[in-house]
C-alpha cells in the first residue's frame, strides 16, 4: 500500500515561514475558542438542554435497554452520555465545563490528524502539524466545539480510527500486532457511530484498500477485523432501537432530502475554498459551464421544485431592494446546487488522477459518504452535519494549497466566520 497521499497535480507546500505563520494562527484560534468557551456561563442552550437531560437517565439506568428506548430529543446515540460520564468528576455536567470537553477533544483531534498527514507523508509531526490546523479555519467546526453537542465526540473517535487503521496495515507483516491494532480501530469506530450513525461508512470506505492488495489474505483480516469489530459495538444498540436512531428520533430518518444533500456538498465546496482552494479546477469554459448549470437549475426552481434557501436574507435587506428580495430565496437554491455539482465533478476528477493512491481515496470517498449521507436526513439541515466531514478533507488537502500570505488570510478569515457563528448561538439564545 502506498502510504504518500501527496497527491498528483499541485505542487508541495515548501517549509517557509508562512507555515509557521498558520500554525501559530491555528493556536490563537484555538486558544480563542478555550477562553471563549470558557466564560459563556450561559445554562445548557438549544440541544444541550435536551442531551444532559438524558444524561439523567443514563445515571439512572445505565447503558440498559431501559435507558436506550426512553432517550428522548436525541438522534446521536450514547456515545455523548459515555463520554460526560468520564468526565463529569471534572465538569459536574455543568456549564462551561461540559462545553470544555469538546474543546479538549477538538485539541486531541488536531493532533491525531497531524500525527495521520505525518504518516502518509512521511514528513515531520511539526511540518505536518501546519495542515492539520486547517480544522480551526472550517467555520462549521466552531459551532459544534464550543457548544456541548455530540458531533465532536464522534469526529474524534472517527480520527481515531483512521490512525490506528493505518498503522495495523503498516503491520501487517507482523500478525498479532496487526488483529490487535485493527480490534483496537474497531473498537473506536463503533464508538464514533454510536456517537453519529453515518460514521458507518467509514467501513465501506475502507474497502479501497483491497485495490492495493486484493488477493492478500492480511489485507482482509485487517479490514474483515475492523469492521466487524465496529459493527459489533454499534449494532447491538441499533437492535434495540430497530433502526440507526432512538425510537422517538424515528422520524429524522424516514425518506429522502434531495436538498439536504445538495446543501451538505455546496456547503462542503466552502470549506473547501477556505482550506485549499486548489482542489478545484478552473478556466474560462468551466465559468460557462457554471453558469449554464445556474441557469437550468434556476428555470427549474422556479417553474417545477420552488426550493427556498435565503441565508443572511436579514443583512442582506439592508443593502438590496424590497423587490429583490422576494426573489432572494429561489436565486440563492441554484445557485448552491450548482456549486455542489461543481465540487462533486472536482472530487471525481481528483480521484481519477490519484486513483493509485488508496490512502487518498479512503480519505475521499469517507468524506464524499459523510456529505451523501445527508440526503437521508429529512427533518432538518444543519451545518453541523457538514462539520462531520472536515477532518477527511482536511488530511485531503496539505498538497492543494500554496504558503504564503493568502492562505493565511483565508485561515483567518475561515476562523473568523466560525467565531461569529458560534456567538449567534448565545447572542439570540
Amino acid at each position: 500500500m502506498r502510504f504518500n497521499t501527496k497527491a498528483v497535480p499541485p505542487p508541495l507546500m515548501r517549509k517557509e515561514q508562512s507555515g509557521n505563520l498558520i500554525l501559530l494562527a491555528g493556536i490563537a484560534g484555538f486558544l480563542c475558542i478555550l477562553v471563549v468557551t470558557f466564560f459563556h456561563q450561559q445554562p445548557p442552550l438549544f440541544d444541550e438542554a435536551y442531551f444532559v437531560k438524558n444524561f439523567d437517565l443514563f445515571e439512572k439506568h445505565g447503558l440498559s435497554r431501559e435507558f436506550l428506548v426512553q432517550m428522548d430529543n436525541q438522534a446521536p446515540g450514547p456515545l455523548y452520555e459515555l463520554v460526560h460520564f468520564a468526565f463529569k468528576p471534572l465538569t459536574n455536567l455543568t456549564t462551561p465545563g461540559i462545553r470544555l470537553v469538546n474543546v479538549f477533544l477538538l485539541g486531541l483531534t488536531i493532533l491525531i490528524l497531524a500525527k495521520i498527514i505525518s504518516i502518509t507523508r512521511q514528513d515531520r509531526f511539526r511540518d505536518s502539524l501546519y495542515f492539520g490546523v486547517a480544522l480551526m479555519a472550517v467555520p462549521m467546526v466552531w459551532q459544534v466545539t464550543g457548544l456541548a453537542l455530540t458531533e465532536m465526540p464522534a469526529m474524534f473517535f472517527s480520527a481515531l480510527s483512521m490512525l490506528i487503521l493505518l498503522m495495523a496495515i503498516r503491520k501487517e507483516p507482523s500478525a498479532i500486532l496487526s488483529i490487535f491494532l485493527a480490534l483496537l480501530a474497531g473498537l473506536c469506530l463503533g464508538l464514533s457511530i454510536l456517537g453519529r450513525s453515518p460514521f458507518l461508512v467509514l467501513i465501506p470506505a475502507a474497502g479501497v484498500f483491497l485495490l492495493d492488495a486484493p488477493r492478500s489474505f492480511a489485507r482482509w483480516r485487517t479490514l474483515g477485523i475492523y469492521g466487524l469489530c465496529a459493527l459489533t459495538v454499534c449494532v447491538p444498540v441499533f437492535i434495540i432501537w430497530d433502526g440507526l436512531v432512538p425510537p422517538q428520533q424515528a422520524f429524522v430518518g424516514k425518506g429522502f432530502s434531495a436538498w439536504h444533500g445538495i446543501l451538505a456538498f455546496a456547503y462542503g465546496a466552502l470549506l473547501t475554498a477556505i482550506i485549499a482552494p486548489r482542489w478545484f479546477f478552473f478556466n474560462r469554459n468551466v465559468i460557462w459551464y457554471i453558469l449554464a448549470g445556474y441557469a437550468l437549475f434556476l428555470l427549474i426552481n422556479i417553474y417545477l421544485v420552488r426550493y427556498e434557501y435565503s441565508p443572511l436574507d436579514k443583512v442582506m435587506a439592508k443593502f438590496l431592494p424590497a423587490d429583490f428580495m422576494k426573489f432572494y430565496p429561489l436565486l440563492i437554491s441554484p445557485l448552491l446546487a450548482a456549486l455542489a455539482v461543481y465540487f462533486i465533478i472536482c472530487c471525481l476528477r481528483q480521484a481519477w488522477f490519484n486513483r493509485q493512491n488508496t490512502v487518498f481515496l479512503f480519505f475521499l470517498v469517507a468524506g464524499m459518504l459523510m456529505f451523501a449521507s445527508n440526503f437521508k436526513v429529512t427533518h432538518l439541515f444543519s451545518t453541523r452535519y457538514v462539520a462531520q466531514a472536515a477532518p477527511f478533507f482536511v488530511l485531503l488537502f496539505p498538497s492543494y494549497d500554496r504558503p504564503g500570505w493568502g492562505r493565511l488570510i483565508r485561515f483567518i478569515a475561515g476562523m473568523i466566520i466560525g467565531f461569529l457563528s458560534l456567538e449567534t448561538y448565545f447572542d439570540f439564545a
